[in-house]
């Protein structure tokens, strides 16, 4: 039995998996057959669940978790599970009995017998099949075929007098043939190496009684979603979930980046997950995973934010800052010379989707839009590229870049500006677009870039709009008409909405609303864990209920402020010798 730290982690919002695994363990509540299932997060999967796990034939076993190890109890049965690898699980069943129940769901699912001890399951809806062995113990096998698949199967392992082990393998066209391990030792050393990352990306701030359980919690979900490299994906890459939303998009990855600025190889590694994968024109994906890429949408162009905040922390070495300066270059091209429709020389969004805001109220008549996030993104892009031609040595293009983004801020103002507001317009009109929506805000990320009256007065109808709640800022303000409570960006809070608008309003010298910004959306993730997002009014969670970006939003506050607090220590110190 280990002895590691116990998380406060339930399953039915934070999966247990560990770095470099495919595998997850999920107490499923939104589907008939509820229940503790072992599923797959392979990125090609129709149907993630392969077996739900029925302690004495029961689904409300509880949980007990480790960083290293699971471990489900119910009446006299204990069943501890263990991840090895990208696709090997151990159960080990001890006191009782556990039920393997196949999740045969789809339409060629089979499961047969290899032999006494050895099971397969052709799980076409995983586009994956696994390998049940079963070590010690007694078995029944129970089936329904119904000419075609099996409609039903389950194994019994009984354990009543002894100790069964249960092995699951992933596998594709040949079984693995790797030895088996020790669950105890696999556990402590996917414990040690949680230890590690938590150490460096949670800081000291993890042993801090009023925050660590929370920081814990957030470096847990960052470590358990990474996978290793392999089909599409080229280096290790942190998923944004291992619930349901199991890809690398093209903006959350900029958020999981800086969170590991303590890591500079692994910082730029996320980084280099999506632009590993940016086409002969410039463009990158909408997102990828290990089976392939989505083109059909782009994000937005924060990268420039992002990478310019990781040069601050001494989070990308000289080299992955060379080494990125032509994709960031191709990226910011692109938009002007794909997505400009008219002779204005504005690029637009295609959907909402391409902002990252998918169904915000800005997009509600209709596509394309010219949305001034856009310019404000790309115009910090310039200068971040300016500042890393000036880092090579090319001062020439630095030149070139700094004056660009000068004269996109220009653009941005003399277009978009509506007198006392910023406003997206109908790009083939030019029609301002009647929206409140929060992303007509995301100007204020150019700080002082923007002229004061223009920032002014954005802040000053930030804080007179309702935008601002007890949990942070909504991304439609609750007295909008189109505000919904579970609207996705009609209404909830999100972690890199509420990042980018406390990192501009920080650097817009309005230090005090960023800090109390940020002080409220960290009680939120105290208080609900680290969902997709959160209801504006309640502070609940909702949607996908473990998101490594909220996570990385939430470790990067934490750090950045104890840095703050550190740099004032300093100075005070300073002035007193």
């Amino acid at each position: 039995m280990t002895t590691a730290p116990v998380l406060g982690i339930d399953l039915s919002t934070t999966p247990f998996s560990r770095r470099g695994s495919y595998f997850a363990l999920s107490r499923v509540t939104d589907q008939q057959d509820h229940g503790v299932h072992l599923r797959t997060v392979r990125g090609d999967a129709r149907h993630r669940e392969i077996v739900r796990l029925l302690l004495d034939g029961g689904t409300e076993a509880q949980s007990r978790t480790t960083a290293g190890q699971l471990t489900l109890h119910h009446g006299t049965t204990s069943v501890d599970a263990v991840l090895d690898g990208p696709g090997r699980a151990y159960l080990r069943v001890r006191g009782g009995s556990l039920t393997l129940d196949f999740r045969a769901t789809s339409q060629y699912d089979a499961v047969l017998k290899e032999n006494e001890h050895t099971w397969r399951f052709i799980d076409s809806g995983a586009n994956r099949n696994y390998r049940v062995r079963v070590l010690g113990g007694t078995t029944r096998f129970d089936a329904r075929w119904d000419g075609v698949r099996n409609s039903e199967a389950r194994l019994r392992i009984e354990a009543h007098d002894d100790t069964a082990t249960v092995v699951v393998d992933e596998y594709g066209g040949a079984v693995p043939t790797e030895p088996l391990g020790d669950p105890d030792v696999l556990a402590a050393h996917a414990q040690a190496d949680f230890d590690a990352w938590c150490g460096t990306h949670g800081g000291d701030e993890r042993d801090d009684p009023a925050i660590g359980d929370t920081v814990r919690l957030a470096a847990f979900v960052t470590w358990a979603a990474i996978v290793p490299s392999g089909g599409a994906l080229r280096r290790e890459s942190m998923l944004m979930s291992k619930n349901r939303m199991t890809n690398v998009w093209s903006w959350d990855h900029c958020f999981n980046a800086m969170a590991l600025w303590r890591d500079p190889q692994a910082a730029a590694d996320q980084l280099f997950a999506v632009f590993d994968h940016q086409d002969e024109h410039g463009c990158l994906p909408d997102y990828v995973n290990d089976a392939g890429v989505e083109r059909n949408f782009v994000k937005p162009p924060i990268h420039g934010w992002s990478i310019s905040r990781l040069i601050d922390l001494g989070g990308l070495t000289d080299d992955a800052i060379a080494a990125l300066y032509e994709p960031l270059r191709r990226w910011t091209e692109w938009w002007f010379a794909h997505r400009v429709y008219g002779d204005d020389g504005i690029p637009s969004y295609n959907h909402g989707n391409d902002s990252g805001w998918d169904n915000a109220t800005t997009f509600g008549a209709g596509v394309p839009v010219q949305s001034p996030d856009l310019l404000a993104f790309l115009a910090l892009q310039m200068q971040t590229l300016a500042r890393m031609a000036r880092h090579v040595g090319r001062h020439d293009e630095a030149a070139t870049w700094t004056a660009r983004a000068d004269s996109t801020v220009r653009t941005l103002c003399d277009r978009f500006w509506a007198g006392d507001r910023f406003v997206a317009r109908h790009t083939l009109t030019g029609g301002a677009i009647d929206s409140q929506s929060l992303l007509t805000f995301m100007p204020l990320v150019l700080g002082d870039l923007l002229p004061p009256a223009v920032r002014d007065r954005t802040v000053q109808r930030l804080l007179d709009g309702g935008y601002l709640t007890a949990h942070g800022p909504a991304t439609e303000p609750p007295g909008s008409p189109h505000y919904e409570s579970d609207g996705y960006w009609r209404g909830p809070i999100w972690a890199p909405s509420t990042m980018l608008l406390a990192d501009g309003l920080r650097r817009s010298g309005r230090a005090e609303l960023a800090e109390d910004i940020e002080t409220r959306f960290m009680a939120t993730c105290a208080g609900a864990g680290m969902a997709e997002n959160f209801d504006a009014m309640t502070g609940a969670g909702l949607r996908d209920r473990s998101m490594t970006w909220t996570a990385s939003v939430y470790l990067s506050m934490v750090s950045e402020r104890a840095g703050r607090r550190s740099l004032a220590d300093g100075v005070l110190c300073e002035r007193a010798s």
